[in-house]
């Protein structure tokens, strides 16, 4: 197998792949070494590395995200930790506080670096808050980034570090490297949670039957504007669940196309554990004119970069009020949406899934958004200016969400 070698002396670097069809970032990640971090795209090998202390950032091309692996190059030779590969759909929004999942216990962390992409046009100004394990607060690290480039800082009081959160003033992609009490394993946390404000916290409670349901208030939760383009649902549990079906309701009165793309993918629902990578437990959407179907996708303890997607031809029209049902069947390792209209039923699909944990969808609390025990979020619409096809539902209605899980 031919390989290629070259060091980051930029702090962006881009490699393409035959039949180019998304991009793909890829962290290259410097230690005081020159660390490499080996990629493969489409099963070809590539390998980069950051000069001592550098942090680099690879922008490649691929059919899709699940063509690329990246790992950091461990020591004697040996394969280190996954490197996450992103696209811009990963992105977190100007101004969010992002939290780290993953990070090691405090007497277990030797080393810890923190830091953040950018693939803004312009420079960001960035701040990682440090807190200890009790909550209080630590310490700050400000730092910038450059454009279409990746950052990171050395973090003090390491051994005391039980949490840490990133934000920026341009969409970003957070992240932080540590090392194990030994300094020898790498482990690199990545942003969790909401990729936005909550505009409603809701609780999951157990019902007579057993079931756990979280319900909003009736009528209108989002109506989308410019100025507010993307509704977000932040939901609570007190315990962690082991699900074997998860359903969830809500109705979209469709307004008008995007004037981007008319026939662009229009979010109907986007429903997802405690990140995107391996916890999508269903992205519904709808192409427009010209294109008219419906498609869904989930990645539920799949290996990260893959998914099952499907797709139906059905024609939705403005003005009408849809009534969406999509179903994670953990248990039967099946999802399924059904969309009525008028009390009939005018579409129904599905497809397999993989969720693993014995066929059980584990829904377990985390800390994000300045909200405990978040354990579900789910969105409606898109930001503005999201990479394409995706599009904003500007003048788009969202009413009645439910969610019903029945545990295992």
């Amino acid at each position: 197998m031919k390989k290629s070698f070259a060091y980051v002396a930029l702090c962006a670097l881009t490699l393409a792949a035959p039949a180019a069809a998304e991009r793909i970032y890829v962290p290259v990640l410097g230690d005081g070494s020159a660390l490499t971090t080996k990629v493969w795209v489409a099963g070809a090998e590539r390998q980069v590395a950051a000069a001592a202390g550098r942090a680099g950032l690879v922008a490649l091309e691929a059919g899709s995200a699940a063509d690329v692996r990246a790992l950091m190059a461990g020591r004697g030779g040996k394969d280190g930790a996954e490197v996450p590969a992103f696209t811009e759909d990963e992105l977190y929004q100007a101004g969010v506080e992002v939290p780290l999942g993953d990070l090691p216990r405090p007497r277990e962390m030797a080393s810890l670096s923190v830091g953040a992409a950018n693939l803004s046009e312009q420079t960001a100004s960035c701040r990682a808050t440090l807190s200890r394990p009790d909550g209080s607060r630590l310490g700050e690290i400000q730092f910038e980034v450059e454009p279409m480039s990746l950052a990171r800082r050395a973090a003090a009081g390491r051994g005391q570090v039980g949490a840490v959160t990133v934000t920026c003033d341009q969409s970003f992609y957070p992240l932080a490297v540590a090392t194990d009490a030994k300094g020898l394993k790498p482990i690199i946390a990545k942003g969790i949670g909401p990729n936005g404000a909550c505009a409603l916290v809701l609780t999951l409670f157990q019902q007579l039957n057993g079931h756990y349901s979280a319900v909003s208030p009736p009528g209108v939760f989002h109506s989308a504007t410019k100025a507010n383009p993307k509704g977000i649902i932040c939901i609570r549990s007190q315990t962690e669940l082991h699900i074997a079906k998860a359903t969830y309701e809500w109705d979209t009165t469709l307004g008008p196309w995007s004037p981007r793309d008319h026939s662009g993918l229009h979010n109907l629902g986007y429903f997802f554990l405690d990140r995107y990578r391996s916890g999508v437990i269903g992205n519904v959407n709808f192409a427009g004119p010209n294109k008219n179907y419906l498609k869904f996708m989930q990645n539920v303890g799949m290996v990260p970069g893959t998914n099952t997607s499907n797709k139906l031809d059905y024609v939705m029209q403005t003005n009408l009020t849809y009534h969406q049902i999509y179903t994670f069947d953990a248990a039967n390792k099946q999802a399924r949406l059904q969309v009525y209209l008028n009390g009939l039923q005018v579409a129904s699909f599905s497809l397999a899934t993989q969720p693993g944990n014995n066929q059980t969808l584990i829904v377990k609390p985390f800390n994000a958004a300045g909200n405990t025990n978040l354990a579900l979020i789910a969105e409606f619409g898109n930001y503005l200016n999201q990479h394409h096809p995706e599009e904003a539902t500007v003048g788009w209605k969202y009413s009645n969400f439910k969610v019903d899980m029945i545990s295992k």
